[in-house]
Parts: structure tokens; C-alpha cells; sequence
């Protein structure tokens, strides 16, 4: 499972740069979004290759933290809620360092986004298991009855 951890967090990294760097072209002609870095590191070079490597990890941390489905231990709705926590608490620090918002109340908005989107999917993902459980339940059902019948119908 570690292992495709990493192979995730490879491709989360990898996702992570791309749409921070699509961002930047399309939104800001090649600019820094985070005037705290670019402040803080006295380059808007250095404050751009540092928003890269962030988001990267951010995505890395998101994409790899995927395998928590995969734990059968887990109930779908723990596990959501923990990749969800996992996802969430780096994107407030984050944010803002990065710009991505420009206070408090729109970071609050996006994670309530995020949380919505995560409502979603886990609903998403119940009714299909609950429609996959259900066929189960009738083969089985089926399965017996043939028992019982000793085959004959």
C-alpha cells in the first residue's frame, strides 16, 4: 500500500504544479499570486518556484492520501472524513501563504466548497454500494431458495 502511496503522491505532485502553473498563465501573466512569499523571499522568482513546490506537495499529500479507501477497516464514511480532514487542514495555512485566497472568509467559503464536494461524493459513493450490496443480498437469497429446492423449479 506505501508503494502506491508514493506512485499517488507522484502523480498528485505532478497534478498539483500543473494547475497551479496553468492558474498563474491564464490568471496572471506569469506573476507570483502570493505577495507573502514574494516579500518573504525577496524574489518573485523564488516566490513562484516556491508556490510550485507547495502546491506540488499539497496535491502529493491530497493524491497519495487516497489509499485510506483502500483499508477495509475503515467504513466509507471514516475514511472520508479523514481524507477530507487530511485534504483540508494543510489548505488553510496554504491559502493563504499562496494567495489562492484573500482572507479568512474565502478560505472558509472554499473549504466549505470542499466539504460540499466531499458530501457529495461520499453520497455518491453510499448509493452505489448500497445498490451493489442490495444485488448481493439477492443472488444470495437466490442462492439459498436453490438449496432449499434442491435445484427444481
Amino acid at each position: 500500500m506505501i508503494k502506491k502511496a508514493l506512485k499517488l503522491a507522484g502523480i498528485g505532485f505532478l497534478l498539483g504544479v500543473s494547475v497551479n502553473t496553468f492558474i498563474i498563465i491564464i490568471s496572471f501573466d506569469g506573476q507570483s499570486f502570493s505577495p507573502v512569499l514574494t516579500e518573504a523571499l525577496s524574489s518573485v522568482k523564488a516566490a513562484m518556484l516556491a508556490e510550485e513546490v507547495l502546491s506540488g506537495v499539497y496535491g502529493a499529500v491530497c493524491m497519495g492520501s487516497t489509499v485510506i479507501y483502500e483499508a477495509d477497516r475503515l467504513p466509507l464514511a471514516a475514511a472520508s472524513l479523514l481524507h477530507c480532514a487530511i485534504c483540508i487542514i494543510p489548505f488553510f495555512p496554504l491559502s493563504l501563504l499562496l494567495g489562492w485566497s484573500s482572507g479568512a472568509g474565502d478560505t472558509l467559503i472554499m473549504t466549505g466548497c470542499q466539504l460540499a464536494a466531499y458530501f457529495m461524493i461520499w453520497l455518491i459513493l453510499y448509493l452505489k454500494y448500497r445498490n451493489e450490496i442490495k444485488k448481493l443480498n439477492e443472488i444470495q437469497q437466490q442462492v439459498l431458495n436453490d438449496k432449499k429446492t434442491g435445484g427444481q423449479q
